[in-house]
């Protein structure tokens, strides 16, 4: 497997799990609430990535990294069968990578004026 291709397959296990968790609305979402209760993290649900939206991916990716431990919470639950989507630290690792990377400085508004 490319460096490139493991990449790819972190971003397209976070993608699947944001669509698991909002459309199973009788079994994972409600899941999913309790689990931010439970870890103190304010409810909301993951930033889909979106073609037409340039910073979708990055919204994503800085939400997943905030969320994570709701995230592998969710994924450690064999009852929801989300375990497909379940990140290991190498891939976590790569995901934290690729926000960095794609997070906007400051500075470059500034050289864009």
């Amino acid at each position: 497997m490319t460096i490139n291709n493991a990449y790819l397959i972190s971003f397209e296990q976070l993608r699947g799990l944001s669509l698991a968790i909002k459309n199973s609305s009788t079994i994972a979402l409600p899941r999913w609430y309790e689990v931010l209760e439970s870890v103190g993290l304010k409810p909301r649900m993951m930033p889909r990535d979106m073609a037409t939206r340039w910073n979708s991916t990055y919204d994503m990716l800085e939400f997943a990294t905030e969320y994570r431990v709701a995230l592998d919470t969710m994924t450690a639950d064999h009852n929801m069968k989300l375990c497909q989507f379940e990140l290991s630290k190498r891939e976590w690792g790569m995901a934290t990578e690729l926000r960095e990377a794609l997070q906007v400085r400051p500075s470059f508004f500034y050289l864009c004026k």
